[in-house]
């Protein structure tokens, strides 16, 4: 058996194979992805796997193995301390790292967090979702100028009303201050934002056809069919998680654990996963509890005065991941 550690950057990569016995025996460095041969081309007629570390650039590098029947992992970056904090680091040395941590891990000596690597169709959908939640963002961000170039130049709403998401109220600026060639621009941008804003959501709700877990969330009083979709294009599979701890650890809804000296003391949430999933969960957990009178609700209305308003909402949106962990795995629809 051969194990492989790659050291995967935008051009070159750095190639480490490690014998059975733990020994570096061959060390290559590619100029670029065409190189990749070159180590299928050593190791024909040997069994080998090969193991790279987490980043935009691996993807490639990543499919080119699973494509050729290779065993191949992603470990996350943050299970390799060791290469960044190192003060001899080179290409070279982390890839023998790497091949070497992959060694132990398939041995079972040590323990490494391993990333989920999602299909070509996954990623497309979770780009979608994604972009989704930047344009919604821009909206947000381009009414707040447009409001202070208003305030600035004495420019008050001329029906009074000053709800910019309302197309009627966008026209009336635009019709009082057709000389405000800057404020033009911005109602411009804002009305292209907001019908790409609409496309997405209706490409959204048409993704994911005959889903079960999709149509499971929907029966969450506060989630609709495009934040669903949106959920599960993060979640993928809930089975990659073995209970709802994790689940809710991978997205950074657990707090952080401090136990030293006798004394265990629980922190901030450590918000160490996709940030569009917590801002999707908080956004359904606050519909939720303002709709619907359930075990949710009484949870945040629990914690509403010890908490706050904001940490009481990220507590509760924990809760519903939980919730929707179980449901998931269950596949049962929401009861109240």
């Amino acid at each position: 058996m051969r194990y492989v550690g790659l050291d995967v950057h935008k051009k070159n990569i750095a190639a480490c194979v490690i014998s059975e016995g733990g020994k570096p025996v061959r060390t290559m460095e590619l100029p670029d992805r065409s190189g990749l041969h070159e180590v299928t081309e050593y190791l024909d007629g040997y069994e080998y796997c090969v193991m790279m570390e987490s980043g935009t650039y691996v993807y490639d590098v990543y499919r080119f193995f699973c494509d050729i029947g290779i065993e191949t992992h992603v470990v996350h970056a943050r299970s390799l301390k060791v290469i960044t904090s190192s003060d001899k680091k080179t290409d070279r040395r982390d890839a023998e790292t790497i091949g070497r941590y992959l060694r132990l891990w398939k041995k079972r000596e040590l323990e490494l967090s391993m990333a989920y690597m999602p299909t070509r169709e996954e990623i497309r959908i979770k780009d979608i979702c994604r972009m989704k939640e930047e344009i919604s963002k821009k909206i947000g961000d381009e009414t707040r100028r447009i409001k202070s170039h208003m305030a600035r130049n004495l420019e008050p709403f001329p029906t009074g009303n000053c709800d910019l998401s309302v197309k009627k109220v966008r026209r009336a600026v635009r019709e009082a201050y057709a000389e405000d060639s800057a404020l033009m621009h911005r109602i411009e941008t804002l009305e292209y934002l907001r019908d790409l804003n609409k496309q997405l959501a209706t490409d959204i709700r048409s993704m994911l056809p005959g889903n079960r877990d999709v149509e499971l969330l929907c029966s969450i009083p506060g989630i609709a069919r495009q934040s669903a979709v949106q959920i599960m294009s993060m979640i993928v599979d809930v089975n990659r998680f073995e209970d709802p701890e994790k689940l809710c650890s991978y997205f950074g809804l657990v707090p952080r654990v401090r136990d030293s000296g006798g004394k265990m003391n629980h922190g901030h949430m450590t918000k160490k996963g996709d940030r569009m999933m917590r801002s999707i969960m908080e956004r359904v957990t606050l519909s939720h509890i303002l709709h619907c009178d359930s075990s949710i609700t009484e949870y945040h209305r629990k914690k509403l005065p010890v908490m706050g308003q904001k940490k009481a909402l990220i507590s509760s949106s924990r809760k519903m991941l939980a919730v929707i962990y179980s449901m998931l795995r269950r596949e049962e629809q929401f009861r109240i």
